[in-house]
């Protein structure tokens, strides 16, 4: 028995031939072993961080999930696209602008045979991949899921090559998939149409955080307006993509929290001030009018406002009149 390996469309296959001896004759068989991964569709399935007000204190942890390979943030922010199934897609929703921090470390026992030592990174986007009920194809073939290596992706992988890369480019050869780590990209099914990329899912870059020293724990705060958000996590691991453990998963724990933003209270204010070496003696008192029989003396305390003595008073409150009195 002999194999070799093929690539078609950026997808490893392996051909193994087969040669039996049945009365004389000789029977070949060929057996196509597709790998699952390279063609796994983008989705948040057992990945949604919810949905959250932002007016109040929210947090949610998720432990069983793991990411293929070490290396896939790394490759996807070297300035040529990344394998968006080298990283993990989580999703989560504001209704209000909000602070959201998201920590990710290394787990071990997330999965059944999922492996420590997971150098994470992770980054955030405004947008979602396709979600279930998908929109009417636009082709003959049937809707789909987002994935790398489908016509209109491949299109958009091209188009972004000649933009960043190579302008005589006429394929995403350069590329190993749709994933952007440190800038926006879009990514499409099946079923949309090659070229027209008003179709395709689009990932708006809001930031990232990287675990740069390798303690397998990584922490990140964004203040994020309302809406939809994508959060790609992978490996930081650029040398892993060769070694023996590049397709092999690697365990995640996420944990994302929520703070409402703080909300400022600024109310007018009059700063009535008076020259320095002012005497002690004199008293500063307000009234409703100028004329009135009643002024009351000012008890705010006296601050120092750009080098001049006097005290900070509410406008809002009724007009009032300000003097000084003299009291020996």
């Amino acid at each position: 028995m002999k194999t070799r390996e093929v690539k078609m469309r950026g997808t490893p296959i392996a051909v193994i031939g087969v040669r039996t001896v049945v009365g004389g004759l000789i029977l070949s068989a060929a057996c196509l072993v597709v790998s699952s991964v390279a063609r796994a569709h983008v989705s948040y399935s057992g990945r949604d961080f919810g949905s959250y007000s932002g007016l109040s204190l929210g947090s949610k942890t998720i432990t069983n999930q793991a990411v293929t390979g070490n290396y896939g943030w790394a490759d996807a922010a070297d300035g040529i696209l990344g394998d968006s199934h080298r990283g993990r897609a989580f999703r989560l929703h504001l209704d209000n602008a909000a602070l959201v921090s998201l920590t990710v470390s290394a787990n071990p026992s997330a999965t059944t045979n999922s492996l420590g030592g997971l150098i994470p990174a992770f980054s955030i986007y405004s947008g979602l991949a396709a979600l279930a009920p998908l929109p009417p194809s636009q082709t003959t073939n049937a809707a789909s899921p987002d994935h790398d290596v489908g016509v209109a992706s491949e299109a958009w992988r091209t188009w972004w090559v000649q933009q960043n890369v190579d302008p005589t480019a006429t394929d995403p050869g350069s590329t190993d998939g749709s994933w952007n780590a440190l800038g926006d990209w879009k990514i499409g099914g099946d079923g949309d149409l090659p070229g027209d990329f008003t179709q395709l899912s689009s990932f708006i870059y809001k930031g990232s955080a990287v675990d740069t020293n390798a303690t397998g724990t990584v922490t990140g705060s964004f203040a994020l307006s309302a809406g939809d958000y994508t959060i790609f996590i992978g490996g930081n691991d650029i040398a892993n993509k060769t070694a023996g453990t590049a397709h092999s998963p690697h365990g995640i724990s996420a944990t994302l929290s929520v703070t409402p933003t703080p909300v400022l209270s600024i109310a007018p204010k009059v700063f009535v001030a008076w020259p320095s070496g002012t005497s002690t003696n004199w008293v500063l008192e307000s009234a409703l009018a100028t004329d009135s029989t009643h002024w009351t003396s000012v008890t705010n305390v006296p601050v120092t406002v750009d080098g001049q003595l006097g005290v900070v008073v509410d406008s809002r409150a009724t007009q009032h009149y300000f003097r000084f009195r003299y009291a020996p």
